[in-house]
């Protein structure tokens, strides 16, 4: 059975561009040598982190993502590992110093059962002495962008010659935290006939610090480091991001 994004992972490097993310990672993933990556999609993090030198291993369910990762990272010469495999669910056999969940992912995990399960899978695959980074929204910057509006976010080419329209919408329930996106997508040929429309929405949960300190501690993992940014900036009620070190 198909993940719902296999179902648009020809259309994913069109509209997932976004790089703010990529200086962190490299010097947070520079000493650890071989790194193990949750939720590793089409590459948009592996890439970067194996032209920098670094062995991966990049897990994801969605296996038509995975052979576009493959598929990339052999054009540019890159060898990398990818792993399907359920985040929840994960049992490698092997360990490593560094395990990361870039993108905000986790929070896809709308139960928190869910996340306990998949921090535990976190925690099984450190290495002694090893840390987790895992990057999440912070719930004071969610309600501000919500709009059941469709707006267009990009217009690009396909290489058959049509042309690709990507419509997104976002709504957010102060009430159970839960948000969900309103992704829409429309092929035209060079008439402007549509031969295609597609409608992903995927739903995500914005966990406060409190409760996600709580899961992982269940987890058998405790927060030892804290930004607010991809800067390293300090972690305010003004951050739009919560990034956390996370060690046995």
């Amino acid at each position: 059975m198909l993940n719902n994004y296999d179902r648009i992972a020809d259309l994913y490097d069109l509209y997932v561009t976004a790089d703010y993310d990529i200086g962190f990672w490299k010097t947070e993933c520079a000493d650890a040598g071989d790194v193990l990556e949750i939720t590793a999609g089409t590459g948009r993090v592996t890439l970067p982190l194996l032209k920098a030198g670094l062995r991966i291993t990049a897990v994801d369910v969605a296996m038509h993502q995975l052979e576009r990762l493959k598929k990339k990272a052999e054009d540019e010469n890159l060898t990398v590992e990818t792993v399907q495999a359920d985040m929840r669910d994960l049992d490698l056999g092997r360990r490593f110093p560094l395990v990361i969940i870039p993108f905000q992912s986790l929070q896809e995990l709308t139960d928190s059962c869910d996340v306990t399960a998949a921090l535990r899978g976190v925690r099984a695959h450190l290495a002694d002495g090893g840390r987790a980074l895992i990057t999440l929204h912070h719930p004071g910057a969610q309600s501000a962008g919500s709009s059941r509006a469709l707006l267009l976010v990009n217009d690009s080419e396909l290489k058959n010659g049509n042309r690709l329209l990507f419509w997104n919408a976002r709504t957010f329930d102060a009430e159970s935290n839960i948000g969900t996106s309103y992704q829409l997508y429309e092929e035209y040929d060079v008439d402007g006939v549509l031969h295609r429309k597609r409608l992903f929405s995927p739903k995500y949960r914005v966990y406060a610090k409190d409760e996600f300190a709580e899961l992982a501690s269940r987890a058998g993992l405790r927060i030892t480091r804290e930004w607010g940014g991809y800067d390293w900036s300090p972690l305010t009620e003004k951050s739009c991001f919560m990034i956390f070190e996370l060690k046995v």
